[in-house]
């Protein structure tokens, strides 16, 4: 799903919730966008985070030390999110935010 980190041109970790949304939904495909905008909340903290959260974790460099994308996702904690919710799933939520808001189905009259 996500690209490989180019090991051969290291290039500085995101640093912020916003980089990482914006490369993740680069990343996924129109179908999964479509399919991620239909799902409510619920569907998404059980089936979205259970598939994704590990990869947030490692790509981004949660479990190793980004202090800047922690921070970041700490950020929203206590005044967007839960305090109890994990820096994964404020990645994964504004993700959905950010496909909700372009993916959504409209009605068009004829």
């Amino acid at each position: 799903m996500f690209q490989p980190i180019d090991y051969l041109e290291p290039k500085q970790p995101p640093r912020s919730v916003n980089e990482v949304v914006n490369i993740l939904f680069e990343d996924l495909q129109l179908r999964d966008r479509v399919t991620m905008a239909k799902m409510s909340e619920h569907e998404l903290d059980s089936a979205v985070y259970l598939t994704m959260a590990k990869s947030i974790r490692e790509e981004f460099g949660l479990y190793n030390g980004n202090d800047h994308l922690i921070s970041s996702c700490r950020s929203y904690l206590g005044r967007d999110y839960d305090d109890y919710e994990d820096p994964a799933m404020v990645i994964i939520k504004e993700l959905w935010k950010r496909i909700r808001e372009n993916h959504h189905l409209r009605l068009v009259k004829a």
